[in-house]
């Protein structure tokens, strides 16, 4: 997931499950302004996943891991 901030702020980004359980977290504290690439470097089963913004902005992309 890429994203971009205006000015820093506080923010969680966390991966999902499709049974909505937190499998991962990506980012949790300060998010400085600027361009960030979130990678997910967790381990994942095969199965579809959310990986959800949360801070001055919420955001939230799909993504599906295959074997």
């Amino acid at each position: 997931m890429t994203v971009t901030t205006h000015r820093p702020h506080p923010a969680t980004i966390a991966v999902f499950d499709a049974l909505g359980r937190r499998v991962a977290t990506l980012h949790q504290g300060a998010l400085a302004a600027g361009v960030h690439v979130m990678p997910v470097d967790a381990v994942l089963p095969p199965g579809t996943y959310v990986v959800r913004l949360v801070g001055e902005t919420s955001m939230s992309a799909r993504f599906t891991v295959a074997r």
